[in-house]
Parts: structure tokens; C-alpha cells; sequence
């Protein structure tokens, strides 16, 4: 094994190995049993998972009905989906990565990455956006978190007026900004705001169907989406594990919820978006194998058994 590789491995070990040691560590105080003896709803959890798993179907209209009309909607879904249940089993946000892999097979490596990247922004545009308002409805008065969303608006600022002064600087840029930022661009971002809205959604049915009122629920999700989604900017555990429920008890706790009820709550929307993500990848990831993929793999296997046929007919020889 390479050098470079077994480096490689040990960092990748070594850091795995310290998240999940603070993983544990935020994760020590939740009884899980209080959550089975909690009055949940389970129709509304139901219709939670629902709209979660929406949430994902509307974020590919950003692809097949704004910055690419060429994608079909299946193709889009399986980018989105895909990518969203990988990231809850792999660390690292490794499933935006595996995206590429679902772009239509004629799509070159330049035109994967911008409809990668140019999404990626959205969705940080939309979050900040969607995080930054949700505050003071929320009554949220945490101040960690307040010093967080400042730096965050400010650092987005920075970029921003960074990014015009190289659009200006850099004649290549500016043939990117010419193609991209168009009518199509728009549209995009309305359906990235939109999935981020019924994401939003699916954490007030969430916390509703845990037991806390509708009207106080509203003012809860938008705290917890706001510190759940500013920590998730942290690439680290398979699905934020840990990292979410620290948010959860972040954006709860500033409302006066103790501890122990925001971490069971925690629970539950985590329980949620797995239950909505896990069997959404699956099917997508099956509908892939016998798509397009299926006939690459089916490809593949018949070059290896044509292979290792010679093989075993020369060494007879």
C-alpha cells in the first residue's frame, strides 16, 4: 500500500475517531426511553417524514425547471436524493461528492461540477437567508448564536463583494456569470427556498407531533432550524450525529426548554429525517441499478467475466 495511502487512512481513522468521541460525549445525556413513553403523534410523524421527503423532489425542480431543462425529473430526484441519504451514513458530507456520479452519462466534468457547485450556493444563500429571519420570529435570545449568524452575514458579504470584484478581474469568470445568471437562475433559487421551506415545515410538524403546542411549535422550528442548520455547516458524523442534537438543545434551550425534553425531541426529528431519507436512497439507488447504471454494471461484470476467462484458458495452456 502507498505511502500517501496509508496516511491517508490513518488521518481519516484518526478523525473519525475524534468525532465520534464527541459524539458520544453530546449524546450522553439523552434517555432514549422517555422518548417511547412521550405521547407522540404518530400520524403527524407520518406526515413529517412526508414532507421531508418532498422537500427533496422540490429541490431537483431547481435542476429540471431552472439552470438545466435538459434533466428529467427522475435524474434530478436521484441527484438529490441520493446525495442527501448518503450524507446521513457517510461523514464528511460525502454524499455531495457522490452527486456527480448520477448526472446523465453525457454530461462532461465541468458541466457536473458547475451543477454542483452553482446548487451548493443556493443552498447556503437560502439557509443563511431562511436563518437570519427565523431568528426574530423565533424570540430566540441565545447569544452564541446571534454572534454566529453576524460573523455568518458578514463573512457572506465579504464573499460576495470578493466575488464582483473578481467577476471584473477575471474575463473567464465573467463568461460563466454571462451563462449562469439568467432568468433560469431565478427560478432556481425559488425552488431551493422552497425545499428549505418545507424542510422548515417538516421540523414544526416534527416538534408538534412530539407534544408541544402548534403555535409555540412555529416559534421552536424556526430556532432549531436556524442552529441545526449554521452547526451542519460542520462537515463531520454520518447524518450530524451529535452535531444535530447539540443544535436542537441550542435553538430549544434559548426558548426555556430543559435539556432532557429538547434532546427527545431531537430524537425524534432525527428519526425523521432517516426515516424519510434511508428508504428514499434505496429506492433511487434501485431505480439507478436498473436504469442506466444497471447497464453499465451489467457492462462491467461481462468485461471481468471475459477476463478472467482468457486468464483460466491460458493458464490451461
Amino acid at each position: 500500500m502507498p505511502i500517501n495511502t496509508k496516511l491517508k487512512l490513518f488521518i481519516g481513522i484518526a478523525i473519525t475517531a475524534i468525532i465520534v468521541y464527541y459524539s458520544i460525549g453530546a449524546l450522553k445525556g439523552l434517555h432514549v426511553g422517555q422518548l417511547f413513553r412521550a405521547n407522540i403523534n404518530l400520524s403527524l410523524t407520518v406526515v413529517s417524514v412526508a414532507i421531508y421527503a418532498y422537500a427533496n423532489y422540490v429541490r431537483g425542480l431547481a435542476y429540471t425547471r431552472g439552470i438545466d431543462r435538459d434533466m428529467d425529473r427522475m435524474t434530478a430526484l436521484q441527484i438529490v436524493g441520493l446525495g442527501h441519504a448518503a450524507n446521513m451514513v457517510l461523514p464528511f458530507h460525502v454524499g455531495e461528492g457522490l452527486r456527480a456520479a448520477f448526472f446523465p452519462p453525457g454530461y462532461s466534468a465541468i458541466r457536473r461540477t458547475k451543477l454542483l457547485i452553482i446548487p451548493a450556493f443556493a443552498d447556503f444563500a437560502a439557509i443563511m437567508m431562511l436563518s437570519i429571519l427565523a431568528v426574530p420570529f423565533a424570540g430566540f435570545k441565545d447569544q452564541n448564536l446571534l454572534e454566529a449568524l453576524w460573523i455568518l452575514t458578514f463573512l457572506c458579504i465579504a464573499v460576495f463583494i470578493l466575488f464582483v470584484i473578481l467577476i471584473f478581474l477575471l474575463p473567464r469568470l465573467h463568461s460563466y456569470i454571462d451563462e449562469y445568471l439568467n432568468f433560469d437562475t431565478v427560478k432556481m433559487m425559488f425552488w431551493v427556498v422552497l425545499s428549505w421551506i418545507l424542510l422548515l415545515v417538516s421540523t414544526w410538524i416534527g416538534l408538534v407531533a412530539f407534544g408541544f403546542p402548534w403555535v409555540a411549535s412555529i416559534r421552536m422550528s424556526l430556532a432549531v432550524f436556524a442552529a441545526t442548520n449554521i452547526i451542519n455547516f460542520i462537515p463531520a458524523t454520518p447524518g450530524a450525529i451529535g452535531l444535530f442534537e447539540y443544535g436542537t438543545i441550542l435553538g430549544l434551550g434559548g426558548l426555556g426548554i430543559d435539556q432532557t425534553t429538547a434532546l427527545s425531541a431531537s430524537l425524534l426529528l432525527h428519526l425523521i429525517q432517516y426515516a424519510a431519507l434511508l428508504p428514499l436512497g434505496m429506492f433511487l439507488y434501485i431505480k439507478a441499478l436498473h436504469g442506466q447504471y444497471g447497464e453499465a454494471l451489467s457492462k462491467m461484470w461481462c468485461t471481468n467475466r471475459q477476463k478472467n476467462t482468457k486468464l483460466k484458458l491460458k493458464r490451461t495452456k
